[in-house]
């Protein structure tokens, strides 16, 4: 405790991981929305540029971080790190729901 945050990891790693962690966050917003615009063609397709634009966000900081990782191999084996939308039913594990990292 007590250590700032650069301390513990780079600026530059933090800084990746905001972004990406925000793009996700976004594309996750951004997928609703255009399910929300559905009556309205040119909003529907704006909503999924910003979307398309997150995700590769969140792609190009995975590639970085993994790069920085040295090793290339950050993902969880899969190919497609981002899906467009999360499966239903999907349950988030971390803090504080007893996974173990």
């Amino acid at each position: 405790m007590g250590q700032s945050r650069t301390e513990v990891t780079s600026d530059l790693f933090y800084d990746l991981v905001s972004i990406q962690y925000h793009a996700l966050k976004g594309q996750e917003l951004f997928t609703r929305f255009t399910r929300d615009a559905q009556g309205n063609p040119e909003i529907s397709r704006f909503f999924d540029e910003l979307r398309q634009q997150d995700i590769e966000r969140a792609r190009r900081c995975h590639e970085f971080l993994a790069q920085l990782s040295g090793d290339g191999t950050m993902g969880a084996g899969t190919d497609e790190p981002y899906p467009t939308e999360r499966p239903q039913g999907r349950q988030r594990t971390g803090a504080g729901t007893g996974s173990t990292r």
